[in-house]
């Protein structure tokens, strides 16, 4: 089983041969394919000779033979599997891998994945590698050690091994399930009969581009009656109030293939930064003035461990709320101090626990709940920033320090007299209020003069459009099952048989770089 790139190889090698009646050098293949050291090329030849696709005579120069191509079977790449998603490739884009007729069974079908992450390393499976599964269900006993993949009906996958029992732990590997495997979440689909790894995977693959088209295949929206693009990409530890958990796909479409790194001066619950750092691997630099947030995400990024260890030690309640939000509201009006830890502790607790969700903001019976907020704990437990930091600084500060980077901006709404945001609950959903005031035209002028180029979302209205009339606009739709968005929500309130799904008003601004 060869890559595509082995293909091309081969192929080269072929059509060399038949041309001049010996095979190219090591140096020539380099040229050709543009590779970085003789050794790349080295490793292609000898990986084509252990799958049977070449002849090489040690010591002889250019005594290399391409075995006859009516003895490999082509297999299709059918789509990728990545973090146990499964996405289907468009006209299988990632072509095929072939398989020597001695491993074709005859009668069995097969197909291949390439796998994004290194979620399946614990079986030697690292990111990159492209896996050749042979369609079965009914494993059985006798295969024992085998790896398998298993799929439910929302389309994630695992993959497993056998246990000499020919027994398989299940979905959390938690508990061993006897053959024939039954489960109504996931059922085996096929076993996987090789594994092949691209050495040059690295160099081109794992572009910016590719990650981005990985990314984005992962969180198209399956459902037909859906008016969202994309699927909600939820990875911050906190509930924030504007989030943008809805705009990820919209965004990271947009990014340039060619940055490096990205700055956010408005970076609030990070739903953007954060997935550009777990999922695209690009450096993010977060800024925020609200320096109380701030020190939250310095110990979610920095010390998550001792903030779980001490939210562990809280419970969800009423009392419990009260309490903290009462505290919260002393340091904010400067009347005591609390330790780092401890502002960092009881802010993530009245955040994700209250309505809204605001800074000390008023109890929420959905969230003041055991399940809930074991739930919410680990997920700070868990937490990958990726490379990520954030610190506390005003954006007239931080546009000017980074002339040349690539900017993400989520600012304040604009609530003129023009905008359609309801005015009675937003800017005063949070405290504290720094939205009240906010200088949209300075920020208007800073990002005009930038070279670096950004991505700008904010709430549709003439304004807005006026201001950055000279930059690309895109409308996106999606909806919101809260009532920002609307001019009267207490209307909806009042409605009992309504859901509270609201139409955005939302666009997206997009200024290339200027270099």
């Amino acid at each position: 089983m060869i890559t595509r790139k082995q293909k091309e190889v081969l192929d080269f090698l072929s059509e060399y041969r038949e041309k001049n009646g010996y095979a190219p050098t090591l140096n020539e293949i380099c040229d050709k394919f543009k590779l970085s050291s003789v050794s790349t090329a080295h490793y292609y030849i000898n990986n084509l000779k252990n799958e049977g696709y070449l002849i090489k005579e040690e010591n002889r120069p250019r005594a290399i033979y391409p075995v006859h191509q009516d003895e490999f079977i082509k297999i299709p790449i059918v789509g990728i599997i990545s973090n146990s998603n499964i996405s289907k490739l468009n006209n299988n884009s990632e072509g095929f891998v072939s398989i020597n007729r001695k491993e074709y069974e005859m009668g069995s079908k097969y197909y291949a994945l390439k796998v994004i992450g290194n979620s399946e390393e614990k079986y030697g499976i690292m990111d990159g590698d492209i896996i050749i599964i042979r369609e079965e269900e009914n494993v059985g006993t006798n295969g024992s050690n085998q790896l398998v993949i298993q799929f439910n009906s929302q389309g994630r996958a695992i993959i497993n091994k056998i246990a000499k029992s020919g027994s398989i732990p299940n979905a959390d590997n938690s508990v061993q399930l006897s053959f024939p495997f039954e489960s109504d979440e996931f059922k085996i689909k096929g076993v996987i009969i090789k594994v092949i790894r691209d050495l040059n995977y690295r160099n081109q693959d794992m572009t910016l581009a590719y990650k981005k088209r990985v990314f984005l295949e992962s969180i198209q929206s399956r459902n037909p009656n859906s008016k969202n693009k994309y699927k909600r990409v939820a990875l911050s530890p906190i509930r924030y109030a504007g989030g943008k958990s809805l705009a990820v796909g919209y965004v990271i479409e947009l990014l340039p293939d060619n940055i490096r790194r990205v700055v956010s001066p408005f970076f609030g619950g990070g739903s953007i930064e954060i997935a550009i750092a777990q999922k695209l691997g690009l450096e993010v630099i977060g800024y925020e003035i609200f320096d109380i947030l701030v020190n939250f995400w310095n110990y979610q990024i920095n010390d998550k461990k001792e903030l779980y260890e001490r939210l562990k030690e809280l419970k969800p309640n009423k009392q419990t709320f009260e309490k903290i939000r009462l505290i919260l509201r002393d340091v904010w009006y400067k009347k005591i101090e609390l330790d780092p830890l401890t502002l960092a502790t009881y802010f993530v607790y009245n955040f994700n626990l209250s309505y809204g969700p605001g800074f000390m903001g008023w109890a929420s019976n959905i969230y003041l709940n055991e399940k809930r907020y074991k739930k919410m704990i680990e997920h700070i437990r868990d937490f990958d920033p990726g490379n990520l930091k954030v610190e506390c600084a005003d954006f007239r500060e931080v546009i000017p320090r980074y002339p040349n980077d690539f900017l993400y901006c989520d600012p304040p709404y604009y609530i003129g007299k023009d905008s359609k945001m309801f005015k009675g609950i937003y800017p005063m959903r949070n405290i504290p209020v720094h939205h009240v005031g906010f200088p949209h035209q300075e920020l208007r002028d800073l990002l005009m003069k930038h070279k670096g180029g950004f991505i700008l979302s904010y709430n549709d209205c003439p304004t807005i459009r006026e201001y950055y009339k000279e930059c690309q606009q895109f409308f996106p739709k999606w909806q919101y099952t809260m009532g920002q968005g609307e001019t009267r929500i207490g209307l909806n309130r009042k409605i009992k048989n309504t859901n509270h799904i609201k139409q955005s008003h939302e666009i997206i601004i997009y200024c290339p770089p200027k270099f």
